[in-house]
């Protein structure tokens, strides 16, 4: 056969081969609907990733804010000293699973169960006793620090108000958040520091009869609960709980605000005090210096432990702080963040003033005085 005759032979007999481009349109196409799937499922998962609610929460660097500025006082001469004492908050919000993976990625952030932050409380209660405590957080900052400058304040309460129960405590299935306790053994329980100094005169393994009323609205009645040895403190007797007082009132010689917005908890106890105190004070609490506090305030000056100290000490660093007290049960975890930041801890707020006039402040600036007894 000859070149002429192959070129014009039928070519059903002898089929070319497709055109080049044939079977690689056929991939493509095959390779557009896999790839437009794909980006579909990766939109959804993404969607979900952000947007669906998860059983746990959270926990960031919040803010780290002078207390100065949010405090009024009306009879009294008030001043405008150098220096700032900050209060430290933490964001807290529920969790997408997005942001779950994120926090095993970014050591500032730390993930919380749902009951873990809220108990068995819903939203709506927990933020009701968030409110309270910040509520009391402010009413021990303001006896506290009048108190130190030497005014006699009458106080009154009618019950401590359980606020958490510690896992594996005393308390922990005994009571719950909501019971109010009135009596231990023999001895009136009126405000929640009663409670503490209560506990205190037993030795561990004392099985103390509280008298509870029970936040369901219950009738009152004796629960006995066999005391435990503190963590940190082998001789010492604790409950497990965290308390506010009932009905709390005051009898002020003259009157503070402080304007604390929509932050609740009692963590800012201690910063409050010391900006209270640095308001009344014509000389500098923080000898001019940039410092921050976190931890409760009670009645008695003494200084509790926080939640998210970790995160409370990142705010810090980020705000320029040069100083930040701590209770002392969370100083080592604080100063595994601090960097160069000096953290100091303390347990009362007169911890907290000798360590301030280490920077020319606290006690080396604020007159002498004695531990006023509150008034009955």
């Amino acid at each position: 056969m000859t070149e002429a005759q192959k070129t014009n032979s039928d070519p059903g007999e002898n089929p070319e081969p497709s055109p080049a481009g044939t079977r690689t349109g056929r991939w493509s196409r095959k390779a557009r609907w896999l790839t437009a799937i794909s980006l579909s499922l990766l939109i959804v998962l993404v969607t979900l990733g952000v947007s669906v609610r998860l059983p746990s929460y959270i926990i960031s660097p919040g803010t780290s804010r002078a207390t100065q500025p949010l405090i009024a006082v009306d009879g009294a001469s008030t001043y405008d000293n150098r220096g700032a004492v900050d209060f430290l908050t933490v964001s807290l919000r529920q969790s997408t699973p997005l942001e779950v993976f994120a926090a095993w990625l970014n050591p500032a952030i730390d993930v919380r169960s749902e009951r873990e932050i809220r108990g068995d409380q819903t939203p709506s209660e927990n933020q009701k006793l968030n409110l309270q405590m910040m509520s009391e957080s402010k009413d021990a900052a303001q006896y506290v620090a009048l108190s130190r400058l030497g005014y006699d304040i009458a106080i009154n309460g009618t019950g401590a108000v359980v606020v958490t129960v510690q896992e594996g405590s005393p308390a922990f299935g005994a009571l719950k958040p909501g019971d109010v306790v009135t009596k231990v053994n023999d001895i009136a329980v009126e405000l929640s520091s009663d409670l503490v100094r209560a506990i205190s005169t037993n030795a561990p393994g004392t099985v103390a009869t509280l008298e509870v009323t029970p936040g369901d609205g219950g009738p009152a009645g004796p629960v006995e609960v066999t005391l435990a040895a503190r963590p940190d403190d082998a001789a010492r007797a604790y409950l497990g709980v965290s308390t506010f007082t009932k009905d709390l009132s005051f009898d002020y010689p003259i009157e503070v605000q402080i304007d604390s917005g929509r932050v609740g908890g009692p963590s800012a106890g201690l910063a409050f005090t010391l900006g209270i105190l640095d308001v009344l004070n014509p000389e500098s609490i923080s000898g001019g210096r940039k410092i921050a506090t976190t931890g409760t305030m009670s009645l008695d000056g003494s200084v509790g432990p926080v939640g998210g100290v970790h995160q409370k000490v990142i705010a810090a660093r980020r705000a320029g702080v040069e100083l930040m007290l701590v209770p002392s049960s969370e100083v080592d975890e604080a100063r595994l963040y601090a960097g160069g930041m000096r953290i100091e801890p303390v347990d009362t707020i007169d911890d907290a003033l000798a360590v301030l006039a280490t920077i020319g402040g606290g006690d080396s600036v604020l007159p002498a005085r004695e531990t006023v007894v509150p008034a009955a």
